[in-house]
């Protein structure tokens, strides 16, 4: 079963340990026993020239009395809370991934630089994240909704490949991962779990161009493509009560969707209908090359929502960024 064993908290630049994210990166990681480092980036200073300080001795300060101040954040938390600090100089995406490849975190979580996912640019470091870093990303909304309302989580599963060279079997790991990592937070969240596949026939409107009952052959196209994603959605939920158990799954009680139109209109559709809290998807990436997209559908689907998002990345896939990248 996928768990998170080492987590990193991406602080911004004001201190915002006091944030629900936070909290909320504290529960997650006592829920999994899972240790958990919080990271302050800096972007790169010079020092003065009347401090007499070189460049390295200014850092070195400026390191020191950032880390005293984390430690005393740390100092306050749980005993039985395994953390830790670590403060950096540098692009901040760019340094966040190279933390995550010397520390191999599982698990990065951020809070989104602005309100609304509108807010911000594809440029941005939480896109940058999204496209680039080599652990799944959790980018959580500053806005959170009350916390005496049903809080639901979506697992967006893909029956489909979007490259050639993807084999069913990564996309089927891949989709085997988002629902084990959505169970756990729905579980640990004690969150409603709706699993969703969105399936779409984009030739169907031609069908009548070559056939005499257009209408009839365009039903049984999309009844077929149904099926086939009935078919498929059975296996992974069979698969993962195989992987929590009977009555944890029958605790859990996944609800099914199974939606009929182009994933980037219904997804977000059922996102808003449900005031979902996290949306969890796969990003697309060739495995084995380092890539840097995540897929159109994804990025139009992010460009809608409203809500938190982690974003999961296929195995194999290698971050262009790496700790020999140049500064």
């Amino acid at each position: 079963m996928q768990e998170f064993n080492n987590i990193v908290y991406v602080l911004d630049g004001e201190s915002n340990t006091l944030s629900l994210s936070f909290v909320q990166a504290i529960n997650l990681a006592k829920t999994n026993q899972a240790n958990l480092t919080l990271l302050k980036i800096h972007p790169d200073v010079k020092a003065a020239g009347f401090l007499n300080l070189t460049d390295d001795d200014f850092k070195a300060k400026v390191l020191a009395h950032e880390k005293d101040i984390l430690n005393e954040t740390v100092s306050s938390l749980d005993k039985m809370l395994n953390a830790t600090v670590e403060v950096r100089f540098g692009k901040k995406y760019v340094e966040v991934i190279r933390a995550v490849q010397e520390k191999k975190y599982d698990l990065v979580i951020k809070e989104t630089e602005g309100v609304d996912w509108l807010d911000r640019i594809f440029g941005s470091d939480d896109m940058h994240l999204l496209r680039k870093c080599p652990c799944p990303v959790w980018l959580m909304k500053k806005n959170k909704k009350s916390e005496n309302k049903d809080k639901h989580i979506i697992a967006a599963i893909d029956f489909s490949y979007e490259f050639e060279s993807d084999s069913r079997e990564s996309n089927y790991e891949l989709n085997q991962t988002i629902l084990e990592l959505s169970s756990l937070l729905a579980l640990s969240e004690m969150a409603t779990l709706h699993v969703v596949n969105a399936y779409d026939v984009p030739h169907a409107g031609f069908i009548g161009l070559w056939v005499d009952q257009p209408d009839k052959v365009e039903k049984d196209l999309f009844e077929h493509e149904y099926k086939k994603c009935r078919q498929q959605m059975n296996i992974m939920m069979e698969a993962l009560k195989q992987k929590l158990g009977d009555e944890t799954f029958q605790f859990l009680s996944p609800k099914i969707h199974i939606l009929q139109g182009a994933p980037d209109r219904e997804l977000p559709k059922l996102a808003s209908d449900l005031e979902a809290d996290l949306l969890v998807m796969g990003t697309v990436g060739r495995s084995g090359v380092a890539g840097v997209i995540i897929g159109n559908t994804a990025e139009t689907i992010l460009s809608q929502i409203k809500c938190s998002v982690l974003a999961v990345k296929p195995d194999g896939f290698l971050s262009p960024i790496s700790v020999s990248t140049i500064k």
